[in-house]
């Protein structure tokens, strides 16, 4: 991330052509370049759309699409010949479902009553009895809502997801730790899987794994293992120098400094890149419905499917209380917090007591003939939020069509339009101009490559239109977040009220904030649009609030002393030295809202996202494939441009 030298405080910065390293004609040559593609646009209209004036030619998709397609096809049919497949993928794949199954089976055999038991009893040894009630409660809503058994699917997913990318992403993380060169190798790769749309990583895996849960794990896996890897690496280079000289001016080996200094000095830190990790494991095993992934996600997939908001409901809340109650667990392992101190006469010991007790209360379950939860104890909500809907339909149901028509007809529709009515070639060119504008060369060539890939893919309609509606999100989510974090910073008590709201916000696994748009806005391109600004909203807003609270305490008594007004503080003083969190928060949010509008294809926002869900549910692997990296694409050009210029060197 850019970062800026800052200006003395009294310092008049105005004639010098830059503010905190932020050159004075980026906005105006910015605009310079948008204007000239809506011009673009209305020549283009003007001439009846001729062909070299208007989309990027599709001959060059539709033979990649049928490329595509074609090895999706020889894959399908020699799957069990190709030795690759017989002795490598095929392998992993029976590996990681058999791991799946072994897991549910075990969770199974120690029925709900065990199950129950032990997940509130590691809850209460690691964080205490609030955090072990929180686990009481999650159980309680995954039997209340039957939902048992998809939620034991679910946690059984989640498990073996974890432990793959821990296996892997832990000693990377290590190497990375202690190697510059093998840190500075992996460096990029990990930047690059992390700005990646979680729909991106579908299709890839599909094709290597099929349909169902092996694909599910491989990709969950992925898609968690960056935080294990940078946080790991993290770990390591911070271990106190003056330890690690001590120990190996002893005459230590490299393993021994590992295992003896640096592990056990790093464990905190590392932990908590395991909650990151499990984090994004929940989160992605919710949307690997779509691959066929069973579990709490497809009941979600299944119900939005049959727009029933009810029954999503039941299963988006069963999803919340599992982020929440495995957040609240491995973070406290993260943060070192263990069970306050009692009598020690009633001091279980950490292992043998809770096995004893879990193996009891098993075996009792067992006896009696207790398995998982019956169904017919289960708590039907689905009915009364469908009721719900239906009373909100008819109150405000005109209001929100209204809101979501004007939306679309005024904003989204006529942006789409300039975008995909306009010359191709001006569209990448302007692309190129803006990565330049606000980034550099390097970031011009990749946003300009970033279009023509699109482009050559054959779905550039398709991508222009899922531009258009991530730009008007994340204007909106920009807008929102800047001014609820300038709130935020200027009073304590508004921080303090954000500060759970914007904890459970993050932890919420994204497919879930489209449960409520759906039931406010219906189906199409505006409940997409909502979910993602308030999926986006969180980091922005706490990216405002720490940059402005970190402005140094003498830079702003100094602009009060020279009688700078409250307007004037925040515009040439705090936002003005805050650009290192201002450009995080603009990229962060807008890489956010577009991972969640793609995601909204399963709510009729069509694009991009309709691309890869249609691709996987006709065998049109071609289109799927295009659709995830044209994704891909816009992607890198908006972390690109959203990166900004580094600032010069004194």
């Amino acid at each position: 991330m850019a970062t800026a030298t800052r200006p003395d405080p009294g310092q008049n910065t105005g004639g010098l052509g830059r503010i905190d390293g932020i050159p004075l004609w980026q906005w105006p040559a910015a605009l310079i370049a948008v204007g000239l593609l809506v011009a673009g646009y209305f020549v283009s209209a003007w001439l009846g759309h001729p062909a070299w004036a208007g989309a990027f030619p599709a001959a060059t998709g539709e033979w990649l699409m049928a490329r595509m397609d074609d090895a999706y096809l020889w894959i399908v049919l020699n799957r069990n010949e190709s030795p690759l497949f017989l002795y490598g993928f095929n392998y992993v794949s029976v590996t990681l479902g058999s791991a799946v199954v072994l897991i549910n089976q075990v969770l199974d055999y120690l029925t709900w009553v065990g199950v129950t038991v032990a997940g509130v009893l590691v809850g209460w040894r690691v964080a205490g009895w609030r955090v072990a009630l929180v686990v009481l409660a999650t159980f309680a809503v995954f039997a209340l809502t039957g939902l048992w058994n998809e939620s034991m699917t679910t946690l059984s997913l989640i498990v073996t997801s974890v432990i793959a990318a821990l296996l892997f992403g832990l000693p990377l993380g290590v190497l990375a730790g202690r190697s510059d060169r093998f840190y500075r190798g992996i460096r990029p790769v990990l930047d690059f899987m992390q700005i990646l749309p979680a729909f991106a990583y579908l299709l890839p895996f599909v094709l290597f794994f099929g349909i169902g849960n092996p694909a599910a794990v491989v990709v969950t896996a992925v898609y968690a293992m960056p935080p294990a890897v940078r946080i790991t690496a993290l770990a390591v280079r911070e271990v106190d120098r003056g330890a690690v000289e001590a120990t190996t001016s002893l005459g230590s080996t490299s393993w021994q400094l590992l295992t003896k200094v640096q592990l056990p000095m790093a464990r905190r830190t590392i932990l908590l890149g395991v909650n990151q990790t499990i984090m994004l494991a929940v989160s992605m095993v919710v949307i690997a419905s779509v691959i066929g992934a069973g579990g709490l996600g497809d009941a979600i997939y299944q119900a939005l499917a049959k727009v029933n908001v009810g029954e999503a409901f039941q299963a988006g809340l069963a999803i919340v209380m599992l982020a929440i109650a495995m957040d609240r667990v491995t973070g406290a392992v993260g943060h070192g917090a263990h069970t306050p101190d009692i009598a020690p006469r009633f001091r279980l010991p950490v292992l043998g007591g809770g096995l004893a007790i879990v193996i009891t209360v098993v075996g009792v379950a067992r006896v009696l003939g207790v398995e998982g939860w019956p169904r017919d104890l289960s708590v039907d909500i689905s009915g009364p939020i469908n009721a719900f809907e239906a009373w909100f339909e008819s109150v405000a149901g005109d209001f929100t069509a209204a809101l979501g028509e004007a939306a679309q007809s005024v904003v989204i529709n006529p942006l789409t339009a300039v975008l995909t009515g306009s010359p191709w070639w001006l569209v990448v060119l302007v692309a190129a101009a803006l990565g330049w504008i606000f980034a550099g060369t390097r970031a011009a060539v990749v946003s300009g490559v970033s279009f023509v890939v699109v482009g050559l893919l054959g779905v550039w309609t398709e991508a222009m239109d899922t531009l258009a509606q991530v730009l008007v999100a994340a204007l909106v989510t920009l807008v929102l977040g800047v001014v609820i974090g300038v709130l935020a910073s200027r009073s304590d008590v508004l921080a303090a009220v954000l500060k759970p709201i914007l904890d459970a916000m993050q932890t919420l696994p994204p497919f879930v904030y489209l449960i409520p748009a759906v039931a406010f806005f219906g189906l199409g391109p505006v409940p997409a649009l909502v979910a993602a600004v308030v999926f986006a909203l969180p980091p922005v807003i706490r990216l405002v609030n720490d940059g402005i609270r970190g402005v140094p305490k003498a830079t702003l008594e100094a602009a009060r002393s020279q009688g700078s007004t409250k307007w004037q503080l925040l515009t040439k003083v705090e936002l003005p030295m805050s650009r290192g969190s201002l450009l995080l928060a603009v990229n962060q949010g807008i890489i956010l809202v577009l991972s969640m509008v793609v995601m909204g294809a399963l709510v009729g926002a069509g694009a991009l996202g309709f691309g890869v869900v249609f691709g996987l549910a006709q065998n049109q692997f071609g289109l799927g494939l295009a659709s995830g990296l044209a994704i891909v694409c816009l992607g890198l050009f908006l972390d690109r441009v959203t990166q900004g210029r580094r600032a010069p060197r004194a």
